[in-house]
């Protein structure tokens, strides 16, 4: 069995998935995908709740459906499930933990789309043994919908993003009523009316709230939260943490390519590449934790950059770009996605810059290269949602600029 391909995709989520749709489209059809699940189609696979497919279909579908329909579209892309990358070498060349042993694969190009992970118990520093019934909002909904099981009754949910409502939805389907949802913040971090939803739950939802201690021995029995300066305890048999979503980027920090220290995603420039030119990365393992239509639009876009990167290279050595201006910013700014500009190969075509922040702040952002401005537009922004800037010229940056800087004033 052969294991050269023309591009070589981590990831069966629905920017991986799109990215190879539109290469197959462009007539390059040498794709391998690997997925280390069982089963191909990302975290919508699992989830039942109907926000999928309204920007990629223009209709309303549950998870399960939206990753069915992207599969399908696939045609015969050869998909390797059950297969993990356990390292990125230069060059495009993969080693690969597949039920048949550890292989080495080579691409002309690598798109890296492995999504992301919620963040556990542990770092979040809460204190207590470690009983049973402590999961996250994924474990959840694969306890539910992929097995069957009701893995609690009466619960409590750590969290108020989108998921977390997710989970309380999960949880509903399953017969199950959680007694509480805890919220670190003032307000909730979904969209407010989402609070209702929890009202006709019969949840009540405890803001400025946080757990200090989880009791029990062989399974779950309370929780401790405290709520302003005041403790109360609240009966349980488990806890869901959700959210807090980082991007899987496990492989990225001990591989070859440069990374943002902080949140280990890879630095890459408005076209995908990272600082390997064979490698690309897009979707949700830059920016967690964008929707699934989002990542899926974004892959579709990113697979006309790598069709576009290999037939204007075939038969010629891929050029590693080293003309590429840094994306700098600051508190209250988490990250920025692009991480710097490739100044080689700017067009005339606008960029949009996808930004995330770690407080709730309402202002002017403004990006700037030197003295020039690319950017001006006040925004309302709060931590987990999506900020996208749109139709950057890039254009405008001038030859003496040394870094591009995004700022809220």
């Amino acid at each position: 069995m052969s294991f050269n391909y023309d591009v070589i995709i981590i990831g069966s989520g629905p920017a991986g998935v799109a990215a190879a749709q539109t290469l197959r489209r462009r007539g390059i059809h040498n794709i391998a995908i690997l997925e280390r699940e069982a089963h191909a189609g990302g975290v919508p696979r699992h989830c039942q709740h109907p926000t999928f497919g309204v920007l990629a279909f223009k209709r309303p579908m549950k998870g399960n459906k939206f990753a069915e329909k992207i599969i399908k579209d696939l045609g015969d892309t050869r998909i390797f499930t059950r297969s993990t990358v356990t390292q990125l070498q230069p060059n495009g060349v993969l080693t690969v933990s597949m039920p048949e042993g550890v292989v080495e694969m080579r691409g002309k190009r690598i798109l890296i789309a492995t999504g992301v992970r919620e963040t556990p118990r542990h770092p979040r520093l809460v204190s207590g043994l470690r009983p049973q019934g402590i999961l996250t909002a994924g474990a959840l909904q694969q306890f539910v919908y992929l097995t069957g099981k009701k893995p609690c009754l009466n619960p409590v949910i750590v969290g108020s993003e989108l998921v977390s409502f997710s989970a309380l939805w999960t949880l509903k389907n399953a017969g199950v009523k959680a007694q509480a949802m805890i919220e670190s913040g003032e307000r909730i971090l979904s969209f407010k009316p989402a609070t209702l939803f929890a009202k006709a739950m019969g949840t009540p939802v405890y803001l400025k709230s946080k757990i200090t201690e989880i009791g029990g021995l062989d399974r779950v029995e309370y929780v401790m939260v405290e709520t302003a300066g005041k403790s109360h305890k609240i009966v349980c048999d488990s806890v869901i943490f959700t959210g807090g979503f980082v991007g899987e980027n496990t492989l990225i920090r001990k591989s070859h390519l440069e990374y943002e220290a902080s949140t280990g995603k890879p630095n890459t420039d408005q076209w995908g590449r990272c600082s390997d030119a064979c490698y690309y990365a897009a979707g949700n393992m830059l920016h967690p934790a964008d929707m699934g239509d989002q990542c899926y639009q974004e892959g579709l876009l990113t697979g006309q950059y790598i069709a576009d990167d290999l037939l204007a290279n075939h038969h010629r050595e891929i050029s590693q770009s080293v003309c590429k201006l840094p994306v700098q910013f600051a508190e209250p700014i988490r990250f920025t996605v692009p991480a710097c500009i490739d100044m080689a190969s700017i067009s005339g075509k606008n960029v949009d810059f996808n930004i995330k922040v770690n407080t709730a702040v309402t202002g002017t952002i403004r990006v700037m290269a030197g003295n020039s401005l690319l950017y001006e537009k006040r925004h309302r922004c709060l931590p987990t949602r999506r900020i996208l800037l749109k139709n950057i010229d890039l254009t405008k940056i001038q030859p003496s600029a040394t870094e591009i800087t995004v700022t809220v004033v």
